[in-house]
């Protein structure tokens, strides 16, 4: 932990935060000395992780099950983080997924799950998070978009249509919190390699969850002065 960061004591959300990229931010969130909150929809997930953390960051983690496409679920996550932490100052909408199909031979029931967890649980989360920062007059919410949020892909038009949509919703967002000293961002990533095990080597063609971590780190630390939008990740 570095108690001399500008982010020690700060209160975040990472929704996914469990496992792959999500659980990378949440590593990174906590080194910096920041409460961190995650949920995800397995359980058990939550509990091995959360445990395993918890021992290297004490009284600085709180897990909870939750599907971020469910209201009453948000909701109940949300209560049970401010009474935990008292306070809301960054909410990360990681959790997401996309189905690899044609437009025309995709199922209602994947569209609906695709932007059900894409785009209503960013939705609802903000819902929820929002009035917290207003009396706060500060906080961030951070998307990990995608640059299928701003490009068509082949068998993925449900994935880019959740993904243009959220940065949409963004765009809106902010213009409705910017009085309040809220900063709302974008990250679109090009592929990555989210599941990397710990004996595999890095693909240099691919973005890591490091990378993405370390510009979550940059945003949260600018001045507020300063507003940095759809961050475009790529390999190189």
């Amino acid at each position: 932990m570095t108690p001399t960061s500008i982010l020690n004591n700060k209160v975040a959300i990472v929704t996914g935060g469990a496992k792959g990229l999500g659980l990378t931010l949440t590593e990174s969130l906590l080194a910096e000395g920041m409460q961190v909150a995650i949920c995800g929809r397995e359980a058990a997930a939550l509990e091995k992780e959360g445990r395993q953390l918890i021992a290297d960051y004490p009284n600085q983690l709180f897990w909870q099950a939750c599907d971020v496409s469910q209201a009453e679920e948000v909701d109940a996550f949300i209560d049970a983080v401010k009474r935990r932490f008292n306070s809301i100052d960054v909410l990360i909408n990681n959790s997401g997924f996309g189905k690899q199909t044609l437009v025309w031979e995709t199922s209602e029931t994947d569209w609906n799950d695709v932007m059900d967890t894409n785009v209503k649980g960013p939705f609802l989360l903000a819902r929820k998070v929002v009035p917290v920062m207003i009396a706060q007059q500060s906080g961030y919410i951070v998307n990990i978009a995608s640059q299928a949020a701003l490009n068509g892909y082949a068998n993925a038009g449900v994935y880019c249509a959740s993904k243009f949509a959220m940065v949409g919703l963004a765009k809106a967002l902010q213009e409705e919190v910017r009085q309040y000293n809220i900063h709302v961002h974008s990250l679109n990533p090009a592929l990555i390699q989210s599941h990397r095990g710990s004996d595999e080597a890095i693909d240099e063609g691919l973005v890591q969850n490091e990378d993405i971590a370390s510009t979550l780190l940059f945003l949260l630390k600018q001045p507020r002065r300063l507003k940095i939008d759809n961050i475009g990740m790529w390999g190189f």
